[in-house]
């Protein structure tokens, strides 16, 4: 049997009309973007390039250049013990020669980060208890202290905050022994405790106000210490005992404030630093008392809620960022008729690019004011209470804020830091995910899944009278929780933790207890 097949091709011209939104960004808002994007450091070194490709852009003042302290330029009043003298040439030079001496010999000294981590290497600490210490020591700036807040490196993920905790004591505690704190007073403190025999009057100081010191007169030191511990004593909701204040000699604060004497402010300065780490805050966050004045609250302002709240006045980085103007001259140098008109288009040109560059400069810090506001009011409870308290908030959340996407937010929350009293941090510590809270395990299992009830700004299945509380701050309660009951006795069950969570206000599963105090390597009630 034969077939045969007949195949016909044919070609033709169909014309389609189909219409689509799209959304293309002018040149100048992807770079307004890109300067959103960069650091502060970044940022300058940008603004410099400008300046040095636009004639038109002028720098008024610098104040890192230029140096914050000129001592031309005091003002001050002298003390009766100031000696003031003037050198001639010659002096000068000497100095010059020997300053050059001093900075042309390499410090063979050892790093203070190398002779932690020798020792923090050698001590029983668990291998993510030690990754976690490296961290540590590598935030340290050169007097030891501090640079980011502590908490900043915590991955719940690997670490809890005990193991922080047990980093934080065992590092402080290395030779030499008070590095690893926040400030002076604390490292001071940590050295005291290090001593056997301690007076009680240098304790009792160093942990509540190294200015009872000042000035270090025994008779005024007692007087302040007195008056502090009888203010304390009379507030309701003091619980600390002061009575012991009362026996305090003036003997006592002389003998307390030579053993303070003896003590080092700046345990690092023997050794030498191999990196430097330099991180400006972009914002800074200051509590101040509570303005009940609504005339003088600004965008500036954000007030706390509560009796004993406070408001917080926020502010963007003053002195980082160069002063840029159009110049002037330039501006008057269009004016001029001996100039052909291509020179005055090429001028005018150079004056409209400088202006719009100086748009994006103030576009960049609002923005980041604006963000910084957000974040504030939404965070108000952990810059009132600290670490431990900070409520469910996505970058989705702030995007409508700033009337831009999801993505610049992300983008403009990198490399960039806020200094509050806590420390410093990276902005995007203040994003967390949320859990929608629950009256009952059967109310969450009638949820559609875990991820969506972690993230309900995200899915859009939360309904609009869900209460939602941040996992930074189940965490935090579900510690507190677990270091408050008395040795020996009975393991709290992941319910029981649930219920009593409830009763802080925090109403939560007990599958999503299970799932936090897993993801935190806190065993069950059985292996603990």
């Amino acid at each position: 049997m034969c077939y045969s097949i007949n195949m016909a091709l044919s070609f033709s011209q169909v014309q389609r009309v189909s219409q689509k939104q799209s959304l293309k960004l002018s040149q100048i808002q992807i770079q307004s973007l890109n300067l959103l994007s960069l650091n502060s450091a970044d940022f300058r070194s940008e603004i410099y390039k400008e300046v040095e490709k636009n004639p038109a852009l002028e720098i008024t003042g610098d104040s890192v250049e230029d140096g914050i302290e000129n001592v031309s330029k005091f003002s001050g009043g002298l003390s009766d013990y100031t000696h003031i003298s003037s050198s001639g040439h010659f002096e000068d030079d000497k100095s010059q020669a020997f300053q050059n001496v001093l900075e042309s010999q390499a410090d063979e000294r050892e790093s203070l980060s190398d002779h932690l981590e020798f020792q923090l290497n050698a001590s029983k600490l668990t291998e993510s208890q030690k990754e976690l210490g490296i961290k540590l020591i590598h935030n340290l700036d050169k007097n030891g202290f501090h640079v980011l807040a502590p908490v900043s490196f915590l991955n719940l993920e690997k670490n809890t905050p005990e193991d922080l905790e047990i980093c934080l004591k065992t590092i402080q505690n290395l030779d030499p022994c008070g590095t690893c704190c926040t400030n002076i007073q604390e490292s001071l403190l940590v050295q005291a405790k290090a001593h056997e025999n301690v007076p009680r009057a240098a304790l009792f100081i160093l942990e509540t106000d190294l200015n009872f010191l000042y000035p270090p007169q025994p008779q005024k030191v007692l007087s302040k210490i007195k008056d502090y511990a009888a203010e304390e004593s009379k507030k309701a909701f003091n619980t600390k005992d002061y009575s012991f204040v009362k026996n305090f000699t003036e003997n006592d604060i002389e003998d307390a404030v030579e053993f303070i004497k003896t003590l080092d402010p700046k345990p690092a300065r023997d050794y030498s630093q191999n990196e430097n780490s330099y991180i400006v805050p972009e914002i800074y966050v200051e509590k101040i008392p509570l303005i009940k004045d609504e005339n003088k609250i600004d965008e500036t302002f954000i007030n706390g809620t509560g009796e004993d709240a406070h408001s917080f006045l926020i502010r963007t980085a003053q002195g980082i960022i160069p002063e840029v103007v159009v110049s002037k001259e330039y501006r008057e140098l269009s004016k001029e008729k001996s100039l052909s008109d291509e020179q005055k288009k090429n001028i005018s040109a150079s004056v409209s690019n400088a202006k719009q560059f100086i748009d994006m400069i103030q576009f960049r810090e609002q923005a980041i004011m604006t963000a910084a506001s957000a974040i504030v009011e939404r965070q108000i409870e952990f810059f009132e209470k600290g670490p431990g308290h900070l409520s469910a908030l996505t970058q989705r959340e702030l995007a409508p804020i700033l009337d831009v996407t999801e993505s610049t937010v992300s983008r403009m929350a990198n490399n960039k830091y806020l200094q509050c009293e806590w420390g410093i941090f990276p902005l995007k510590y203040f994003f967390t995910t949320g859990v929608v809270q629950t009256k009952s395990v059967t109310e969450v299992s009638a949820q559609t899944s875990f991820s969506e009830k972690e993230n309900p700004a995200a899915s859009g299945n939360a309904s609009s009278n869900s209460e939602i509380v941040s996992k930074d701050r189940i965490l935090f309660e579900i510690k507190q929780i677990l270091d408050s009951q008395p040795a020996g006795s009975k393991k709290l069950s992941d319910q029981k933790i649930s219920d009593m969570l409830s009763e802080r206000g925090i109403k939560v599963a007990r599958r999503t207890v299970a799932k936090y105090r897993s993801q935190a390597n806190i065993e069950s009630s059985y292996n603990r």
